[in-house]
C-alpha cells in the first residue's frame, strides 16, 4: 500500500507552509493509484490554496501602496489568481503500518508554543499520525528539555480511537474505537521511545540547518521511521548576537516600543532606527557626536537590534524584583504586568552575573543627567501645577511659533549642499521648545494625576469607579480628537452614493478620482468636499499608521489610507465624534463639580481637601489634554522630513541607483547624503541585506514583549478560573460599559472593518482612532489606562478590555460580549 502526497517548490518553505492544504491519500492500492495521483494534482487549484496565497501576499506587502508593491509582486512570479507559479509534483511512498505516530519539533527549531530553542515538543497517539494532524483525537503531548535531558511537561490525552491500515485487497484506512478506558488514558510513548525520537529530530535539524518539524511513526517491531521533515515558518527569531548558547545563562529582553513610545509591532527599517535614535538624543539634549543612547550591542542595558529596540532586563534584575516590575507596569500595561508576575519570569534564572558595562559608569551617568533637561522640564511642570490656565495659554503661543518655523523649513526644503542630516537637525530644533513644554507637563503633572485616578478607578466600588472613569477622559484641546472630528466631517461631505461605488480595497481608485477633480480633469465631486479635503491634507497630511517611522506612508503621499479611515465614518449608526466628545467633557465636569461640592461639605473635618480638588480640577481642565501632543508634533516633523526623502529617492531611482520605491528607507540619512555627493557610492549593496532582515521581521507572526536569549517568549500564567463561567476570557477593564458584537481581529488599521464589530488588536496607535467611531467595543492584548486604545475607548464611550491574548483566544466572526466594567469577555458563539 502507498501514500500519495504533494511535493511543491513553494510548499513548506522558509517563509510559507501549505501544510494540510494539498490532498493526501493514504493506504492506496495499486489499482487506485492513478485516481489518487489525479486528486492530489487537482488540489493545487483548491480555493484554500488561493486564499492562503492571497493572505500571505497581503501580509508580505502590508502597508505598501499600490505603487510601492505592484512592481515587486510581479517580480515574485505570482499569477493573477494569487497562486504561486512554482512547480508541483506528487510523490508515491510506501505506507508504514504505524502502531504509534505523530509529529515533533526538532531541537534547534524549538517549542512552537513559546519558541524556546532548548525544548522539543512531541505529539503522539495510537495508529497512523493522521489522527494527530487532523485533531480527531486529543493526542499526548511531551515537552522535553534537551539541555537538562529532562521531561518538562507531560499531558496525556484521551485517545478514543486509532486509525490503522486496511491490509486487505483494496487497502484504505480503517478507524478502530478504543473502548478500554485504561488504554485511552495510557501514555502512547515510553520514555525510551521519547528519548530516541528527540535524538532523531535533533539529527534531522542539524542536517538541514534550519528549524524543522517532522512526522514520525513506530512500527509493530518498535522501529522508528522518519516520514517527513519540513521547515517551521512560524517561529520568532532574534538577531544572532542576541542569542546565547544552549545551556548558558539566559538574558531577558524587553521590547519597550510595543507598550509605549512608538506603540507598534511594526519592525524598524534602517532609516527608522537611525532617525528614532537621533530623535531620542535631541529630546534629551544630547549631541549625536558626543553620545548615542542606543548602540547595536545587546550587552548594554538599552540597545538596537536589526529591526527593534530592547532593554536588557537581566541587568536591571540585579536590583529590581519581578514583583516590583509587575506593580510599576500596571498603569502602563496590565499584560506586561502579568508577564512580570508569571512563573515564566524567574528572576534567579535571568538575573545577570556580569558586571555593568564600562559605558554605564557613574561618571557617564552623571554626565548624561546633566545633559538631559530634567531641570527645565521640572520648571515647566511647576508652572502647569501653579497656574494651569496661564501655562496652557503660554504653551499654545510656543506651539504657534514653532509651527510657523516648521512651515518655513518645509517650504524651503532640504539644501543639497548641506544634506538630510543638517535638514533633520533643523527640523528637530525648530520644534524643541514645544516638546520641552509638553514633556515637562506630562512627566511632572499629567502622569502623577493619571496614576492617582487610575488607582482610584481600579480599587473602588462600581459607583466611585464610574466617577473616576469619567475623570480619565473628555479633555478639551486634545489634538487627536480634533483630527478625528475633522475626519468625520470630511467623510460626510461626500455622498453615501459615492462611497458605495468603491470596495475597501479600491480606495486608490477614489483617490485618483479626487485628484482629477482637483486638477480640473473631472468635476463630479462636491466642491465642499474638495475644499475640505485640501484643507485636511494641509493640516493633517503628516498622519499615517506608524507616525514616528519615516518609512510609514502618510495621508499626503498615500491618500488611499486616508480614504480607508474616512470610509469607517460614513453610514447609519456612526455618531459624530464632536457630539461624543462634548458629552464626555460634560460628564467629566459634572463629576469634578460633584467631588468639589462633597469636599466643601467636609471642609471642617478635612480642611485641605477642597483646595487639592480645585488644583486637580484645574489640571484636568487645562493640562491633561497635552498627553497626545508630543507624538503628533513629532509625527509632523517626521512627515516633513519624509517629503524631502521621497523626492531624493525618486531621483536615485531615475538614476538607477535604487531599484524600488521604499529602498531608501533601508539607508540612514548620512548614507543618503554621501550618495548625493558621490555617484560611485553603491547604495544597493547596503540595501539588500537590510531589506532581507526587515522582510523577515515583517513576516513574523508574533512580536513579543518579553523574550529571552533562547527565543523563549514569556507568557502570563493562566488566570484563576474559580467561579468563572465556561467560555469567559479574563482580562483587565480599561474603559467601562458592556457591548455585544462580532469580533474582528486586526493587525493593521488598513484592514477591512465593519460597523458594529468588536475591534480586537495587539496594540493601537493614533492611526487606529477613526475605527473607534464604528466599533461596538475594543479588545487589546497590550495597553493600560494611559495607552492609546484605552484613552480613545473612554473618549468614544466604548467598553474596552486589555490583557487578552487576541490572536490566540479570539477569531474573526466570533459573537462576544465585552464587559469593560469587570474586564471579562464572554464568547457567545
Amino acid at each position: 500500500l502507498a501514500a500519495v502526497r504533494s511535493s511543491a517548490i513553494e510548499e513548506d518553505g522558509r517563509d510559507m507552509s501549505y501544510a494540510g492544504m494539498f490532498e493526501t491519500e493514504l493506504g492506496v492500492s495499486s489499482r487506485n493509484l492513478e485516481v489518487a495521483v489525479r486528486r492530489c494534482f487537482a488540489s493545487k487549484f483548491d480555493s484554500r490554496v488561493f486564499l492562503y496565497m492571497r493572505a500571505a501576499n497581503a501580509n508580505s506587502h502590508d502597508g505598501e501602496t499600490e505603487e510601492d508593491g505592484g512592481e515587486q509582486m510581479k517580480e515574485q512570479n505570482y499569477d493573477d489568481s494569487g497562486s504561486s507559479a512554482g512547480g508541483f509534483a506528487v510523490v508515491v511512498m510506501e505506507m508504514v503500518d504505524a502502531i504509534t505516530a505523530g509529529v515533533a519539533f526538532s531541537g534547534e527549531s524549538a517549542n512552537p508554543l513559546n519558541s524556546d530553542r532548548d525544548e522539543c515538543v512531541v505529539d503522539s497517539s495510537y495508529g497512523l499520525g493522521i489522527s494527530v494532524v487532523d485533531g480527531s483525537v486529543t493526542a499526548d503531548r511531551f515537552v522535553y528539555d534537551k539541555v537538562s535531558k529532562k521531561l518538562v511537561q507531560q499531558i496525556i490525552g484521551c485517545k478514543t480511537m486509532e486509525q490503522r491500515l486496511c491490509l486487505v485487497e483494496g487497502g484504505g484506512v480503517r478507524t478502530i474505537l478504543i473502548e478500554d478506558v485504561a488504554r485511552q488514558n495510557a501514555q502512547s510513548l515510553s520514555m525510551e521511545q521519547l528519548k530516541e525520537l528527540v535524538n532523531l529530530v535533533e539529527v534531522v535539524e542539524s542536517a538541514y540547518g534550519m528549524p524543522i518539524d517532522i512526522e514520525w511513526a513506530y512500527t509493530e517491531n518498535n522501529q522508528l521511521m522518519l516520514l517527513q521533515a519540513r521547515p517551521i515558518t512560524t517561529l520568532f527569531c532574534l538577531d544572532d548576537n542576541m542569542m546565547t548558547a544552549a545551556g548558558e545563562r539566559r538574558i531577558l529582553y524587553y521590547d519597550f516600543n510595543i507598550a509605549s513610545e512608538a506603540t507598534t509591532t511594526t519592525p524598524f527599517s534602517h532609516m527608522d532606527m537611525n532617525l528614532y535614535c537621533r530623535l531620542g538624543n535631541a529630546l534629551n539634549g544630547i549631541n549625536d557626536d558626543d553620545f548615542s543612547l542606543f548602540k547595536n550591542d545587546p550587552n548594554l542595558p538599552i540597545f538596537n537590534a536589526e529591526t527593534r529596540q530592547y532593554i536588557n532586563l537581566s541587568f536591571f534584575f540585579k536590583f529590581m524584583t519581578t514583583q516590583y516590575c509587575a506593580k510599576e507596569a500596571m498603569l502602563l500595561d496590565p499584560y506586561l504586568s502579568s508577564l512580570f508576575a508569571s512563573s515564566d519570569c524567574d528572576r534567579k534564572r535571568y538575573r545577570s552575573k556580569k558586571k555593568w558595562p564600562k559605558e554605564c559608569s557613574m561618571k557617564n551617568f552623571v554626565w548624561l543627567l546633566r545633559k538631559v533637561p530634567i531641570k527645565a522640564w521640572y520648571k515647566v511642570g511647576k508652572r502647569f501645577k501653579k497656574d494651569p490656565k496661564r501655562a496652557k495659554d503660554s504653551y499654545l503661543k510656543v506651539v504657534e511659533n514653532d509651527m510657523a518655523k516648521l512651515k518655513v523649513l518645509q517650504q524651503r526644503g532640504v539644501k543639497r549642499d548641506e544634506g538630510l542630516m543638517q535638514y533633520s537637525s533643523e527640523l528637530f530644533n525648530c520644534f524643541m521648545p514645544s516638546l520641552n513644554e509638553e514633556l515637562g507637563a506630562i512627566y511632572f503633572v499629567v502622569l502623577g494625576v493619571f496614576n492617582k485616578l487610575d488607582k482610584k478607578r481600579r480599587n473602588n466600588k462600581s459607583e466611585l469607579c464610574a466617577e473616576y472613569d469619567a475623570l480619565c477622559g473628555g479633555y478639551e484641546g486634545d489634538e487627536l480628537m480634533k483630527i478625528n472630528i475633522d475626519i468625520y466631517s470630511l467623510a460626510n461631505k461626500l455622498g453615501a452614493n459615492i462611497w458605495e461605488q468603491y470596495d475597501h480595497d479600491e480606495m486608490y481608485q477614489l483617490a485618483d478620482r479626487i485628484q482629477q477633480n482637483i486638477d480640473g480633469t473631472l468635476s463630479d465631486l462636491p466642491d465642499e468636499f474638495l475644499t475640505e479635503w485640501i484643507s485636511f491634507l494641509d493640516k493633517h497630511g503628516y498622519d499615517g499608521e506608524d507616525q514616528l517611522f519615516i518609512s510609514s506612508p502618510r495621508y499626503l503621499d498615500s491618500p488611499e489610507l486616508l480614504l480607508t479611515r474616512l470610509r469607517q465614518n460614513v453610514g447609519t449608526g456612526i455618531r459624530d465624534p464632536a457630539d461624543i466628545h462634548r458629552e464626555q467633557v460634560l460628564k467629566r465636569r459634572q463629576v469634578m463639580n460633584q467631588q468639589l461640592d462633597t469636599a466643601l461639605a467636609q471642609r471642617y473635618t478635612r480642611p485641605f481637601r477642597p483646595s487639592r480638588i480645585r488644583r486637580r480640577n484645574e489640571v484636568l481642565e487645562h493640562t491633561m489634554w497635552t498627553r497626545n501632543a508630543p507624538k503628533l508634533h513629532l509625527a509632523k516633523v517626521i512627515g516633513v522630513l519624509r517629503e524631502a526623502v521621497l523626492q531624493i529617492e525618486k531621483e536615485l531611482i531615475e538614476a538607477n541607483r535604487l531599484a524600488h520605491t521604499g529602498d531608501i528607507f533601508h539607508l540612514d540619512l548620512e548614507e543618503v547624503d554621501k550618495a548625493l555627493v558621490d555617484e560611485t557610492f553603491d547604495l544597493m549593496q547596503l540595501v539588500r541585506p537590510r531589506m532581507i532582515a526587515y522582510e523577515r521581521a515583517r513576516k513574523a507572526t508574533e512580536c513579543p514583549l518579553l523574550v529571552d536569549s533562547r527565543c523563549r517568549i514569556l507568557r502570563p500564567d493562566p488566570p484563576n478560573r474559580d467561579n468563572v463561567e465556561k467560555g469567559t476570557l479574563i482580562g483587565t477593564a480599561v474603559s467601562p460599559g458592556i457591548a455585544t458584537g462580532r469580533v474582528r481581529v486586526m493587525k493593521s488599521p488598513n484592514e477591512l472593518f465593519e460597523r458594529g464589530e468588536i475591534l480586537a488588536a495587539t496594540v493601537t496607535s493614533p492611526a487606529w482612532t477613526p475605527l473607534f467611531s464604528g466599533a461596538s467595543a475594543v479588545v487589546l492584548q497590550i495597553g493600560g489606562a494611559l495607552q492609546h486604545g484605552a484613552l480613545c475607548a473612554r473618549e468614544y464611550g466604548l467598553p474596552a478590555v486589555s490583557n487578552i491574548n487576541v490572536h490566540n483566544d479570539l477569531k474573526t466572526g466570533m459573537l462576544a460580549e465585552v464587559n469593560g466594567n469587570t474586564g471579562t469577555i464572554k464568547i457567545l458563539q
